[in-house]
């Protein structure tokens, strides 16, 4: 099974409500958050609002009461200048520490300025009491009162317009003035009725659409979730559909294999009996016919060696032995297997790495293992031909499924078209002559008796890791 730098990617997780009936309930640290948040950016446009509009509108007190149009612009004046330490602080700590404030305290800035107005103009039924309704019904729009707020909003605003205007009852002589008085109290106090109810159904509204957004982002995570692992099943189904292809491939390949070694080993035995009574004669030749002799015996013997080696490289692919899996030290075995390379890596220049921790155990094949860590370490011996600073890091760690035996070169690295085919028998990208391209079959045959997996990570230019995954022993 090949694999090559395939990322996995964790779902975000960020539930808001409960299932069931707890549904309408949402988290309220972060309800809270968003109403700050809107507190905050409503209370800026509602302090512009109150700033610009309330001076603009000293036309009313010009037509309404205009002796007192001085004394009345100085209020609105007043109201403005106030709005401006509570539009500075919304930018600061004091902002988000008292959003919840600025509700209650933006519509009682104009509010106590009406009823300044109502109380200075001496009119018990003054007109500017529809100022506090505008106040009121204006705030409501703009900010998402809860329960307490508005409760304190309200009561302020009626308790200041009855202080406004119960000693200016007192003391007028006007007749009708109850009557108005009155009838202005009542229109305050149904608004006053109509705005609490509305903003209950409103908040209630709020936190239904609170609720269902909060489950719609859970149903979109939990399917991003279910399709990620959907993505992860079907990956290892094609990687499992590729093993299986190898191993019908490799087992079609052995049976191909075993004929080829059974028909070259009868002819081959001829060879080698003829070659060994032909030099044992060349020793009764004259001195200047023995030595052409000799030289041309000894060509063929290495011919018939170089036939052997192949036909040995044969039978372990076709017959490859099974000694069983048992607990194996990964540190001893690795120590084995490089000892025999040593000279080799010496030679090339080569630094080797080695970060197998002693006393790590793995259950598999000891000899295989020793075969197939041989074969990854020549691989990329030969992938660093030419390389600057040539360096190979054989290295071991424990998962949860097991240990992870690393081989990773600075390379060349594989082609990305001959990736799928390194494990092919009889494919090399070598020079004729220099390998037949059983080396990492075999290893993968070996691999699978030891019931463990290999996985390639690879970058054309930069470099090669195997990584071996074997089982942990039962006993550890």
């Amino acid at each position: 099974m090949t694999e090559i730098n395939r990322p996995l990617i964790a779902p975000s997780q960020d539930p808001c409500v409960n299932s069931g009936p707890a549904a309408a309930l949402p988290r309220s640290d972060r309800f809270e958050q968003e109403q700050m948040g809107l507190n905050l950016r409503n209370a800026r446009m509602g302090a512009w609002f109150v700033m610009i509009l309330v001076p603009l509108c000293c036309f009313l007190d010009w037509m309404a009461y205009p002796e007192r149009f001085r004394e009345f612009l100085m209020l609105r004046l007043a109201c403005a200048a106030g709005c401006v330490p509570l539009l500075l602080a919304l930018n600061g700590s004091l902002g988000r520490k008292y959003s919840r404030a600025y509700p209650v305290v933006l519509p009682l800035l104009p509010a106590l300025m009406i009823c300044f107005m109502i109380y200075l103009s001496g009119d018990p039924g003054s007109g500017y009491y529809a100022g506090l309704t505008l106040c009121i019904v204006a705030t409501a729009f703009v900010f998402h009162w809860t329960f307490r707020e508005i409760g304190i909003t309200l009561g302020l605003v009626v308790l200041g317009y009855l202080a406004a205007t119960l000693p200016n009852l007192r003391g007028g002589g006007d007749p009708r003035a109850l009557g108005i008085f009155v009838n202005n109290t009542g229109f305050i106090l149904l608004n006053c009725v109509v705005l609490y109810f509305g903003s209950r159904q409103h908040h209630a509204i709020r936190l239904r659409e609170f609720a269902s957004r909060c489950k719609v982002e859970d149903q979109r995570e939990e399917l991003a979730a279910r399709n990620d692992e959907l993505t992860e099943t079907l990956n290892r189904l094609r990687e499992t559909e590729a093993q299986l292809a190898q191993s019908e491939k490799l087992a079609s390949i052995g049976r191909l294999g075993a004929g080829i070694v059974h028909e070259i080993n009868n002819p081959l035995n001829y060879v080698k009996s003829a070659v060994y009574l032909l030099k044992k004669k060349g020793k009764a030749l004259p001195p200047e016919v023995a030595e052409s002799f000799n030289s041309i015996a000894a060509d063929i013997g290495e011919g018939i060696d170089r036939v052997s080696a192949i036909v040995s490289d044969l039978r372990t692919f076709a017959h490859p032995e099974n000694r069983g899996s048992r607990p194996i030290d990964l540190h001893e075995t690795s120590r084995k297997a490089l000892r025999l390379l040593a000279k080799e890596i010496s030679d090339r220049g080569v630094t080797l790495v080695d970060e197998i921790p002693p006393g790590i155990m793995a259950q598999g094949d000891e000899n295989h293992l020793i075969q197939v860590l041989l074969n990854f370490v020549q691989n990329s011996m030969d992938a660093l031909a030419g390389r600057p600073q040539p360096a190979i890091l054989v290295k071991a760690v424990e998962t949860t499924n097991g240990v992870d035996l690393i081989v990773r070169d600075n390379g060349s690295g594989i082609p990305k078209e001959n990736l799928s085919k390194i494990f092919d028998p009889f494919f090399t990208t070598k020079q004729v002559g220099q390998g037949m391209g059983l080396g990492l079959s075999i290893c993968f045959r070996l691999i699978q008796q030891m019931g463990g997996e290999v996985k390639i990570d690879t970058e054309e230019g930069s470099h090669t890791q195997f990584t071996l995954t074997l089982g942990k022993p039962a006993n550890v």
